[in-house]
């Protein structure tokens, strides 16, 4: 498997302290959007440089806070990026539950979740990022992470997808559902990694482009 390294990775040393009790309990007052400002701040800090290297101080000013603020938030570094993670996890994961919702043939609702998918990911490709070298190139002081939670929502939920086309007739029934999950996921995600690691741009019509190749194979 290849392995992604953090950009910059060792290049500020981390903020590990725990906060007194007072600063922990007594906030400055903030806007209703403080955690989502932190939650981003911290994403793209943990992403671009590692856990280890990154320090509390860092994500506080870039939130536009103060550390005690943080703390009061989110209690420590390991809770803030265990949030991190989860926050990123469960958009995809909503995002895919609602495409596969849609009362549509099921070639169409893949092809709306990987729009929507692709959308989330250019929006913000330090949120992939983060998921990618956490799962894969971790920080040796990063803590332990349930690689399922954000791997196995879109996995069971496209294979529950393919198994209603196979009942409905739309997909054949001699298929081996993980074989075709592996193989349709494969092509998002390897779409998603040049995006992410190599700046390449996601063609807008990459949705479309991948569902033919699913349903359709490229025999003549």
């Amino acid at each position: 498997m290849t392995r992604f390294r953090f950009i910059g990775q060792g290049q500020k040393a981390a903020d590990m302290g725990t906060p007194s009790t007072s600063s922990a309990t007594a906030p400055e007052v903030t806007g209703p959007d403080l955690r989502t400002r932190l939650l981003r701040s911290a994403t793209a800090l943990f992403s671009a440089h590692g856990y280890v290297a990154t320090s509390m101080r860092a994500v506080a000013e870039g939130a536009g806070c103060t550390k005690p603020n943080l703390y009061y938030h989110f209690g420590s570094k390991e809770a803030l990026f265990a949030k991190c993670l989860h926050v990123e996890g469960q958009g995809y994961v909503e995002l895919i539950g609602e495409a596969f919702a849609r009362q549509a043939p099921v070639a169409e609702r893949l092809r709306v979740a990987m729009g929507l998918f692709f959308e989330h990911v250019r929006a913000d490709p330090a949120g992939m990022r983060l998921v990618y070298n956490a799962l894969e190139a971790p920080d040796p002081g990063q803590p332990s992470i349930d690689a399922t939670e954000l791997r196995g929502g879109p996995v069971s939920m496209t294979a529950d997808l393919i198994q209603v086309g196979i009942a409905g007739g739309e997909i054949r029934s001699d298929l081996n559902v993980e074989d075709a999950v592996l193989a349709l996921l494969g092509m998002v995600d390897h779409r998603c990694r040049r995006l992410v690691f190599e700046g390449e741009p996601i063609p807008e019509d990459c949705p479309e482009r991948l569902v033919d190749i699913f349903f359709n194979g490229v025999s003549k």
